[in-house]
């Protein structure tokens, strides 16, 4: 069994109906981990929906100029896209429903894919959306939905909308190594957040948790910052570390789950790392969690996540 359909298998083990993937950075390997498993899917013959948030899957990136994975989808199979990209798209799809929200390329609308094909992505804007999206997609059929986005727009993963997340991790993240690393395990870290331990003096925050958030609070050894969810965090890395000095520690309302990292050693404009490298040290900053690289065919995974 590859990586792909371990991967898919883990997702599957887990009892989630909507998993998240979240680039940590552009070009992290998110819309390959997402597709691959897409293709794991309908292998397995398990009904599943996608959509992105906002747009991806277009030929090659905006910034960078660099090839981008498209969005490749298969008979049966489910997606939420813009209305244009369907016609503009290389594949035959059946449309089933109209959504009432807009992007700047037309309405949201869900079809049903009839043969092999490609589609340039381009789904909801907001975690209210994409919520709708995916209650749309489970509507006509869709055992497992998957939803595509950057670490940057995260509210679409968080628990109000995601059961699992699935964080990709790649040397585009940072300039080096160590910085990736770095990134890696602060993502981990707030994806992973669980609510607050008992007896202890709790803060909620209902609103972001941002740096401003915490301007004139008595910060005392114990203390625990309650957010509504890991997405509701914009804290810098120097508050949350001003934080665990104090003895602050953070928790959320909402845990999320983190199922699963994937890995790309490569970045755009730049020599990347050997595959086992990368792989290796991302496995030593993030030990407890369950380790992929899709291109290279490696695989750690600690005991099988199970259904809540």
């Amino acid at each position: 069994m590859n990586a792909a359909a371990r991967l898919t298998r883990r997702l599957l083990d887990s009892g989630s109906r909507r998993v998240a993937f979240v680039g940590l950075a552009k070009n992290a390997g998110k819309t390959t981990a997402l597709v691959a498993v897409l293709e794991e899917l309908a292998r397995r013959g398990v009904p599943a929906g996608a959509t992105s948030v906002g747009r991806d899957g277009e030929d090659f990136d905006a910034l960078t100029g660099e090839p981008k994975p498209r969005f490749r989808l298969w008979p049966g199979q489910l997606a939420a896209s813009a209305e244009s990209t369907f016609s503009a798209g290389a594949l035959a799809a059946l449309p089933l429903e109209r959504l009432p929200f807009d992007t700047r390329f037309g309405a949201v609308v869900v079809q049903r894919i009839s043969e092999p094909g490609e589609l340039e992505m381009i789904g909801p804007a907001t975690a209210s959306q994409t919520s709708q999206t995916a209650a749309a997609l489970e509507r006509h059929g869709a055992r497992v939905v998957l939803l595509d986005g950057a670490f940057g727009r995260r509210a679409f993963a968080s628990a109000r909308v995601a059961d699992g997340v699935v964080l990709a991790v790649g040397m585009s993240a940072g300039a080096n190594l160590e910085t990736v690393l770095f990134r890696a395990r602060s993502a981990a870290e707030l994806v992973a957040l669980g609510p607050a331990p008992p007896g202890r003096p709790v803060r909620s925050f209902d609103g972001a948790l941002t740096d401003e958030s915490l301007r004139g609070m008595e910060a005392t050894e114990g203390l625990v910052l309650v957010a509504r969810d890991f997405a509701s965090i914009f804290l810098t890395e120097s508050a949350r570390r001003a934080l665990a000095e104090q003895g602050v520690s953070l928790a959320v309302a909402r845990p999320s789950r983190l199922l699963a990292v994937t890995a790309n050693p490569s970045a755009p404009g730049r020599p990347g790392l050997p595959a086992r490298d990368f792989f290796g040290a991302l496995g030593e900053a993030l030990p407890g969690a369950a380790l992929y690289d899709l291109e290279a065919d490696l695989v750690r995974e600690p005991e099988a996540t199970s259904a809540p």
